[in-house]
């Protein structure tokens, strides 16, 4: 009940953006994560379709068609199931049932052979762990990350107000390995 409060908190601050507000902080957290995520050796990359006020992500996307690098995005496949397809000029582009673009081929990633994977949050709290939409797709696709050697990057967009001080994870909610806002960079692993 409290992450569902929370959650619910956090979506109206976000309806309040302002478009000038959205625009400009978009492109100071982009910037950000391009100078300190190693995009040229990050080969495979999940990054997703902004959804509501999301962060953009087509600055980091340029950047990763300029090394060559391979971007997958998140795709809906049952009332449960989520998995990573190709991003090509090719594929077609579908709203889901939820409103999220997605792309519609069979060319997925498993989840431990990412090097990164950007991941859009409602929140996030004091000790690094995600707040979503409350579906549960991405901690069901991710669960296992935390028993492979090499794991991906887990990097979280987003911005300052939706970081709490507060604690409200859980041990299937998945932790970011670093937060990026417009104010500052927070490191969790």
């Amino acid at each position: 009940m409290v992450k569902n409060n929370i959650r619910k908190s956090l979506l109206k601050q976000g309806q309040l953006l302002s478009n000038e507000f959205i625009t400009d902080k978009n492109q100071i957290i982009q910037t950000t994560a391009i100078n300190k995520i190693n995009i040229s050796a990050s080969k495979n990359n999940l990054l997703y379709f902004p959804f509501r006020n999301e962060v953009a992500i087509d600055l980091i996307k340029d950047e990763l068609i300029k090394y060559s690098n391979n971007i997958y995005v998140p795709r809906v496949i049952s009332k449960t199931k989520m998995k990573f397809n190709l991003l090509t000029d090719k594929d077609c582009i579908k709203k889901n049932k939820y409103g999220i673009k997605e792309i519609i081929n069979e060319k997925f990633l498993d989840p431990s052979l990412f090097n990164t994977m950007f991941i859009p949050f409602v929140g996030v709290d004091a000790s690094g762990y995600r707040l979503g939409y409350g579906g549960g797709y991405f901690d069901r696709a991710l669960s296992d990350l935390s028993i492979y050697k090499s794991k991906p990057i887990v990097v979280g967009l987003g911005y300052d107000y939706q970081v709490l001080d507060s604690s409200f994870g859980e041990p299937h909610d998945i932790k970011y390995d670093i937060v990026i806002t417009e104010k500052r960079i927070l490191s969790f692993s």
